[in-house]
């Protein structure tokens, strides 16, 4: 594998290397009985193969693809030996921003998926910084999803009921602030869920978010409708998950007795804004909407679809499953009148 360093400034520059997510081995299910087993294979069968196409995608524009590697089942056992839930969205536990790579730890164990890549830029000399949560660390509880990186310009997203991820936002921001214009907000979304910056003066938007006004001047948004009615067509009004060909009654209570913890709310996710910008020609999506893509070829971009069949499942879309490493660029100033670095308060957010 070539050596990529470490290096990303924002979400569209010409991207060199990417992790993306990776399920457990259908073995590491056996010890739970053979129906939990079967519908755990199936599971990780359907994935992975979405996971195989994400990757010969991302290999045919050029892209370093790292996946994770795992050991035995024990290193992924939390303190009452249930299984965690596997590292299917790194895009949670890693963020590069600048030459540092944050990574945020999974497992008690210790244990990190993706040891061998950190190895790799460790024994290059890059800068890695492994997130302590049970000391005074100020990134302990940023939510990587929610930061978006524009140059110059940062947007971080906190939870305001809980405090300590409102404590390590505003430390953070403050850290960066001597670089950075770093922005504020306080809705609790995770960001990649809620819109995509495409190219330099261009978003996509939900429903859940229109204004834009003071966060990204002069730029042009599009706005989707509400898509998510789509996701309650598979999901109903009180469903956890969905995949296609696994009756959701039949097996719901062997699905939650594993994977209670690791579901998340897929009917309220955007997954036609989740989406990989690859550089300002390419964009890799995992949801079909004819007027998203229109409206990316419009751009003179190109969308490649990988269709990510369990996403009602893993509540995921492609940006979710992918953490960018590398990216060519540098540190641009898109707003270059904006005002001098500090932390400001996205007032529109709020």
């Amino acid at each position: 594998m070539s050596f990529n360093q470490i290096h990303s400034h924002c979400q569209w520059q010409p991207l060199k290397e990417v992790w993306i997510g990776g399920v457990y081995p259908s073995e590491f299910y056996h010890h739970l009985g053979n129906k939990v087993h079967e519908i755990f294979s199936d599971i990780t069968e359907i994935t992975q193969k979405d996971f195989n196409k994400l990757k010969k995608t991302l290999e045919n524009l050029g892209v370093t693809v790292v996946e994770p590697e795992f050991g035995t089942i024990d290193l992924y056992l939390d303190e009452h030996d249930n299984l965690l839930k596997p590292p299917i969205s790194p895009c949670d536990i890693a963020l590069t921003l600048g030459n540092t790579l944050y990574i945020m730890p999974q497992y008690p164990s210790g244990a990190q998926a993706y040891q061998a890549a950190i190895d790799r830029y460790l024994g290059n000399s890059q800068k890695i910084h492994i997130i302590d949560r049970s000391g005074s660390d100020p990134w302990a509880w940023i939510i990587f999803a929610g930061v978006v990186r524009a140059g110059r310009d940062i947007f971080i997203d906190f939870i305001p009921a809980i405090n300590e991820s409102k404590i390590s936002a505003h430390k953070v921001a403050e850290i960066l602030s001597d670089k950075y214009r770093v922005h504020l907000s306080g809705t609790g979304d995770h960001n990649d869920g809620i819109f995509c910056p495409l190219r330099p003066g261009h978003i996509m938007t939900s429903h859940y978010r229109q204004t834009y006004q003071e966060s990204f001047p002069g730029w042009e948004v599009f706005s989707l409708p509400n898509t998510t009615v789509n996701n309650f067509k598979y999901l109903g009004t009180h469903q956890k998950w969905y995949i296609p060909g696994v009756d959701y009654g039949h097996f719901n209570k062997e699905i939650m007795s594993v994977a209670q913890q690791w579901l998340g709310n897929p009917q309220e996710t955007v997954f036609e804004v989740n989406m990989l910008v690859v550089d300002e020609k390419n964009v890799v999506c995992g949801a079909g909407d004819e007027r998203a893509f229109q409206h990316i070829e419009s751009l003179g971009m190109t969308p490649h679809i990988v269709e990510f069949k369990s996403r009602y499942f893993w509540d995921a879309g492609i940006h979710c499953v992918t953490s960018d490493i590398c990216r060519g660029g540098v540190c641009e100033d898109y707003w270059p009148d904006r005002g001098p670095n500090g932390v400001y308060k996205i007032k529109e957010w709020n």
